[in-house]
């Protein structure tokens, strides 16, 4: 028994116990997503997100702690991201045969939607902070938070409403796709990477490398544009 607690001790006290509670409440979330017959409520980020927040609002981890100790994962977002291009080069003829659709869409469905979400919380009267910090729902979360200061956001706010639009989008996006009968690959991927961004492009790669590719090439148009033009357009 106290071999068995020594060896818990040294896990809790370990310089990478970040990591290793990311990787496996992912993975138990993973497990559960499939076992359920794949429940939009039961998505591996949602899972992972909701477990760890309880572990650190429960122990004595601090998120500061958790954070340090998980870092490497955040290093290497940026060869993870550039992976991305492997399904845009598979699939380069078809970019080029559905770029001007592709663009439209992009510049329509994502200024409505970015539209929509600032018009909610301005009508709901929601402070000048928020509304700002809207502006930045549709872009992926390395953006976010460095472009929300500069248009009178915070970057806290910016961060949660990038990972609930991307997990919420990436929940619900399989079932309204199959309500609107939208069975093409490329607008599938589009509206996936245009409304949930990283985490939909995730969900896009698991139903294909076309929805993949599209996918991953608005959600780069999407932060692109909008980093672009939202500083010129709320100074």
């Amino acid at each position: 028994m106290m071999h068995w607690q020594a060896a818990l001790s040294g896990i809790w006290q370990s310089p990478y116990l970040g990591l290793l509670l990311t990787l496996m409440s992912f993975q138990a979330g993973l497990v559960l997503f499939k076992r359920s017959g794949s429940k939009p409520w039961l998505h591996p980020v949602l899972v992972s997100a909701a477990s760890l927040c309880a572990i650190i609002l429960l122990t004595d981890l601090s998120y500061e702690r958790y954070f340090e100790s998980a870092n490497f994962l955040n290093q290497i977002l940026g060869p993870v991201i550039v992976a991305l291009a492997i399904p845009l080069y598979e699939n380069i003829n078809l970019l080029k045969r559905y770029w001007f659709a592709f663009v439209v869409s992009n510049v329509v469905g994502g200024g409505v939607t970015i539209f929509m979400a600032v018009a909610i919380v301005y009508l709901g009267q929601g402070s000048d902070v928020s509304v700002n910090t809207m502006w930045t729902k549709s872009i992926t979360t390395a953006i976010a938070i460095d472009l929300a200061p500069g248009i009178g956001g915070v970057a806290a706010l910016a961060a949660a409403l990038v990972m609930f639009t991307g997990v919420f989008g990436a929940m619900i996006a399989p079932s309204l796709l199959r309500l609107f009968r939208i069975n093409h690959a490329a607008a599938q991927g589009t509206a996936l990477g245009v409304c949930a961004h990283a985490v939909g492009t995730a969900r896009a790669l698991e139903m294909g490398s076309v929805q993949g590719a599209f996918a991953a090439l608005s959600m780069c148009f999407m932060a692109l544009l909008c980093a672009l033009l939202l500083p010129f357009m709320l100074s």
